[in-house]
């Protein structure tokens, strides 16, 4: 199970066709990079050589949330908001979006600043946020 997501990765990217989704660990792997999983989360939410699957999407996309990858916070606060795979959750969402705005994830920023009902404070996230895209 160790190899999965980076052999799914691998045939994918290699243009193999549509592997077949396999279940997902009940927990995260060592062995997986939140790079790769954020990757393979990817894949299975666009469904981009494999089985187009959002259960697999939201838990491997969670995998490289716990693992602090700043965008796949901010997807993963998308997914929660929406329902996306996972059962809508708005609290958790909002947490997820504020931990990629702490990480100066310029869309999490932009995406507070526009529910900030104070106007200098949804200024200074936009500041935030044009500072981070000049600086990735």
């Amino acid at each position: 199970m160790k190899m999965l997501a980076p052999l799914l990765l691998a045939l994918a990217l290699a243009g193999a066709g549509t592997v077949q989704a396999a279940p997902a660990p009940a927990q995260p792997t060592a062995a997986v990079s939140a790079q790769d999983a954020y990757k393979l989360g990817l894949m299975y939410r666009h469904g981009t050589g494999v089985a187009l699957d959002a259960g697999l999407a939201a838990h491997w996309i969670g995998v490289a949330a716990r693992g602090g990858l700043a965008q796949a916070m901010f997807t993963l606060s998308n997914m929660l908001a929406a329902g996306e795979g996972v059962a809508a959750d708005a609290g958790a969402a909002r947490r997820w979006l504020e931990e990629a705005a702490a990480l100066g994830y310029p869309a999490a920023l932009q995406e507070l600043a526009m529910r900030e009902p104070d106007p200098r404070q949804a200024e200074l996230l936009m500041r935030q946020a044009a500072h981070a895209l000049q600086h990735p």
